[in-house]
């Protein structure tokens, strides 16, 4: 046996094992971890404050870039042959920035990577009924609606209003874009409404950043909430992903740059609290809907 070869590789093999273990070390002890106690101070002052939660809190908060996407303006064929029956009469006209398409029964909306289409008597025919039948329906528009919507996942089924609320998400690198949305309202008539946004995503941009823990954002929710009665109040779902900034920057002609941004959905309510990473800042709508009032928002 060639002994000097086999000792290079003994110490390969040591350092090789060293340095995972290095890297596992640095995995599970780094200041990017929540600890259990920050975890359970947390689920302590939301008790003390009347908030149950139903979800695990993001153990990792790594630092993250921003995502950098471009705004797709509207193609009103493809938009009338993807809306509308062939044997429609369509009617199209601009409304400043937005184009809006009629016809008998429904109306269409659209202005840069924004949809918005309502049909008060129901697109389509379910197949069967409740949940299953709906999601059947809504999968097979969204790929008529083909491009970009083929990546969209389906995320969340509520039932509302008589009906099924059906929200559809682009995830990049396992993160989930907030801004790249199909929302589908159907009920026994078919589809009735449809909101979508979508941005071209061009990939990640800058350095990366470092973020608030979940824990962080959880208290910055439970601090805009002191001037609303929060009893009661239950957070079903936190989670991590990107959305637009409070006021749009425009980079390059089209371009806008999302921002890592929490989303904390409570039971009952329509939109989720929504806190910038960055900074730990509630978004001003968030702020609004729980204090009544706006603060200025930095990044």
């Amino acid at each position: 046996m060639d002994w000097n070869k086999a000792k290079r590789i003994i110490i390969i093999m040591l350092v090789a094992l060293n340095a995972a273990l290095f890297l596992a070390n640095r995995y599970y002890n780094n200041s990017y971890r929540l600890t259990q106690a920050e975890e359970e101070a947390v689920y302590k002052i939301l008790s003390q404050n009347g908030i149950g939660i139903y979800t695990d809190l993001n153990a990792e908060y790594k630092p993250m870039k921003q995502l950098d996407v471009t705004v797709s303006s509207p193609n009103i064929d493809e938009l009338k042959n993807m809306f509308f029956d062939d044997d429609e009469i369509v009617e199209t006209e601009i409304e400043f920035e937005q184009t809006v398409l009629k016809s008998y029964s429904a109306e269409l909306l659209a202005e840069d990577s924004k949809l918005s289409y309502s049909c008060p008597t129901g697109k389509g025919e379910l197949d069967g009924v409740g949940k299953e039948a709906a999601k059947k329906l809504s999968e097979d528009f969204i790929n008529r609606m083909g491009g970009n919507y083929s990546r969209y996942v389906l995320d969340r089924i509520t039932y509302k209003n008589g009906g099924y609320q059906l929200e559809y998400y682009e995830y990049y690198k396992d993160f989930k874009v907030f801004c790249n949305y199909c929302i589908f309202f159907i009920d026994e008539s078919g589809i009735k409404t449809i909101e979508s946004e979508n941005y071209e995503i061009n990939g990640f941009v800058e350095e990366s950043r470092d973020i608030c823990a979940s824990s962080e954002a959880i208290l910055t929710y439970i601090s805009a909430s002191k001037e609303s009665e929060t009893t009661g109040r239950f957070i079903e779902d936190m989670e991590i992903g990107y959305d637009l900034k409070e006021s749009e920057e425009i980079v390059d002609g089209s371009k806008i740059r999302l921002v890592p941004c929490y989303h904390i959905f409570l039971i009952n309510e329509d939109k989720p609290f929504c806190v910038y990473a960055y900074t730990n800042k509630a978004k001003s709508d968030s702020a609004e809907r729980n204090t009544g009032r706006s603060d200025a928002i930095d990044y």
